[in-house]
């Protein structure tokens, strides 16, 4: 079924669903303080739970390279780790981190799997951009544009997620998971127009893991198919972005922009997006005012648990106004958070 957030204008192409998702992505748009401050609260609350993640030995022993010994100086870090690995598999290292025991809140809200999943996927890729940046003497990307980029994927989610709220992971859940990382991975590497619709497409229309939608959600296997998804689309991205293409779409791509629309639920037609019709109001709904004092309790409770004394008083320095780490590059953020140890 459609999502009424959706309206249909004609009927006559229905790759106009992946291109207002492509421009949506791209485009550079003001996001309310409301907003940008639930993203916040939601990476603080993400971080936390990663570091109480790595003292399971369940969760922490895939985190890891693909292949042993596979690491990738200057690639993207993953929190309250020492690794430096490729944007795709540091993005799974995270989803499997950050994503786990979720507020179950906030899924229900965005009408996704969960709202903060997309974040694994968007500090790998940021975090790889801003030391590439710095490397090259270039302005590098800033907490702001994580907590930016964010707040879009949440309205991605929200808009494309079926009519009737919150639904179990499943594999309806993880195409539109793996269609909002991706469009905004390929953004955040400065993909143009075409690049970003070919790499959102072939995420959307990517198999991923199975799951089993009517069996029991969540747990370890909910955890690895969510991770999973956001490997497979910050690969998307970057495999589009590296690949020799012209500047136009061809007509193969059009024929997956196509399908991929029709996987997304759009009927043939032109369909307008309404990410600015009350998006930032009910994503800033997913947490209030008050919610910042137990979010930052158990952020340091964590942090106090997961870094040696020293490391873990500045971090919980660096964090005591989270409102002041937006103009923060993201490179310098995780490089607060990496530690020393076995990983």
């Amino acid at each position: 079924m459609l999502n009424p957030a959706l309206e249909i204008e004609d009927h006559a192409h229905t790759v106009s669903l992946v291109v207002a998702l492509g421009d949506y992505a791209a485009a550079s748009i003001v996001i309310n303080d409301s907003a940008i401050a639930m993203a916040r609260l939601c990476l603080l609350d993400a971080l936390g739970r990663g570091f109480e993640s790595l003292r399971d030995p369940e969760c922490a022993s895939p985190i890891g390279p693909l292949v042993p010994g596979a690491l990738m100086p200057g690639g993207a870090r993953v929190p309250g780790t020492s690794l430096e690995l490729d944007p795709a598999q540091a993005a799974f290292c995270n989803g499997l981190l950050l994503c786990r025991k979720a507020n179950p809140k906030l899924g229900q809200e965005s009408g996704s799997a969960r709202a903060d999943d997309t974040l694994g996927a968007i500090l790998a890729v940021t975090d790889y951009q801003a030391r590439k940046a710095t490397m090259e003497g270039k302005t590098p990307p800033s907490v702001r544009d994580v907590l930016t980029a964010l707040v879009k994927t949440l309205q991605i989610q929200g808009v494309l997620a079926p009519a009737g709220g919150y639904q179990p992971i499943g594999a309806a859940t993880l195409r539109v998971l793996r269609t909002a990382a991706a469009a905004l991975a390929a953004a955040q590497l400065g993909g143009t127009r075409g690049q970003i619709v070919t790499a959102l497409s072939y995420a959307c229309i990517d198999g991923g893991m199975w799951i089993d939608a009517d069996g029991p959600q969540g747990g370890t296997h909910g955890d690895w198919a969510t991770a999973d998804a956001l490997s497979r689309a910050v690969r998307h991205a970057c495999q589009t972005m590296t690949a020799s293409q012209s500047s136009y779409l061809t007509s193969a791509q059009l024929r997956v922009m196509d399908f991929a629309g029709k996987s997304l639920g759009a009927e043939p037609g032109t369909a307008k997006l309404r990410f600015g019709a009350g998006a930032p109001d009910r994503i800033a709904c997913l947490y209030r005012p008050h919610d910042l004092a137990p979010v930052m309790a158990r952020f340091q409770a964590a942090v106090d648990r997961c870094f040696p004394a020293r490391q873990a008083e500045r971090i919980k320095a660096l964090f005591a106004a989270p409102e002041r780490l937006d103009e923060l590059p993201v490179c310098e953020l995780l490089a607060a958070l990496v530690t020393n140890g076995a990983r």
